[in-house]
């Protein structure tokens, strides 16, 4: 989508929305201090009924996104690898570990996101490295930041949404005893990030060119069925396909589990673990009636993805936050605020 929005300056798109990034981070951490309630707790307690109101169209948010997550996942493997196989299948195949996560706790989620991207970034870099020196074409970047603002500006806006992908941290900054060090942990997640999402987008352009980039549904797998190590190593798509799903499965369960959590704190329950099945089967029925095919999927992600969840990960937060900037609020001195470390 960058290539076919900005051509052979879609990486510079990525290195741009670090500012947009940087904002986030300070909105969220802001409502954060703000706060004595976890999300979407705070939006009751900053808005009323209407917070709340607002909190459960929340939860259906997030049990869209994680169906289309889901979904996304589903095509990937439909076309690179899993030919033919019945996407249903392929579905309950992904749900069912899925809901043995949930059930477990957010700690062992927490651990096996630590791992996956512990073993991605070093190989996936390593792919990158060695796709960009074997047939280097730095003249595919050419002409250099030659790109309207209204594109640039679409591109930017394209990174930024799912940049705020971290709204996550408004629930999840109360399950951690170093709630201080908080801003400095997100500022670290978007510099690796737009890091490599720029290296990502660079390489594949220099390597496969604008043309094939911007028609090409997956680009990176491209690469990864391309690419050469040492000569003679050969046919690595089925590593990178493989860690390609564990991290798509991470976004999948982590925005599954915040459906839970919040339908939870909502509806004062004493665990969302419970909520695990039929949520399970809400996502599946959605990620199967999203899309009767894979075009629809990338129209979905072009324009309708960027305008809801635009909205709710963008909009609503930065709003709240200058509603508040005028409406100053006093933090309980006895629940603190989310970036208040608990007593040890």
């Amino acid at each position: 989508m960058l290539g076919e929005v900005s051509a052979q300056n879609s990486w510079l798109t990525v290195i741009a929305s670090f500012i947009p990034g940087l904002l986030l981070i300070y909105v969220y951490s802001a409502l954060l201090g703000k706060s004595s309630q976890p999300f979407p707790l705070m939006l009751e307690e900053h808005l009323g009924i209407a917070g709340k109101v607002m909190g459960i169209a929340y939860i259906i948010v997030f049990l869209i996104l994680a169906s289309f997550y889901l979904r996304f996942f589903t095509e990937f493997l439909e076309i690179t690898v899993l030919f033919n196989t019945p996407t249903s299948l392929i579905i309950l195949a992904l749900l069912i570990p899925g809901t043995y996560a949930i059930r477990s706790g957010m700690e062992v989620i927490a651990r096996i996101s630590e791992v996956i991207f512990i073993v991605f970034l070093p190989l996936s870099l390593l792919l990158l490295l060695t796709s960009v020196a074997a047939h280097p074409d730095l003249d595919n970047l050419l002409p250099l930041a030659f790109i309207s603002l209204q594109d640039l500006g679409y591109g930017i806006y394209l990174n930024t949404w799912h940049l705020a992908n971290m709204i996550i941290v408004l629930a999840l900054a109360y399950f951690t005893c170093q709630r201080d060090k908080l801003p400095r942990t997100l500022l670290v997640f978007l510099v690796t990030l737009t890091l490599y999402l720029s290296v990502a987008m660079a390489v594949s352009v220099i390597t496969l060119g604008v043309a094939i980039v911007s028609s090409s549904n997956f680009p990176l797998f491209e690469i990864a069925r391309s690419a050469s190590y040492a000569g003679f190593i050969r046919n690595t798509e089925p590593v990178f396909v493989s860690i390609f799903n564990l991290g798509i499965f991470i976004s999948v369960v982590v925005f599954w589990l915040m459906a839970c959590y919040s339908t939870q704190q909502l509806f004062r329950l004493q665990d969302y673990r419970f909520l695990a099945t039929p949520s399970a089967i809400i996502i599946g029925f959605h990620a199967i009636l999203l899309s009767p095919n894979t075009y629809t999927i990338f129209r979905i992600l072009r324009y309708s993805a960027p305008l809801i969840f635009g909205v709710f990960f963008v909009l609503i937060p930065v709003l709240l936050y200058i509603l508040l900037l005028f409406r100053p609020r006093k933090v309980n001195e006895q629940t603190g605020s989310g970036l208040q470390s608990p007593e040890t």
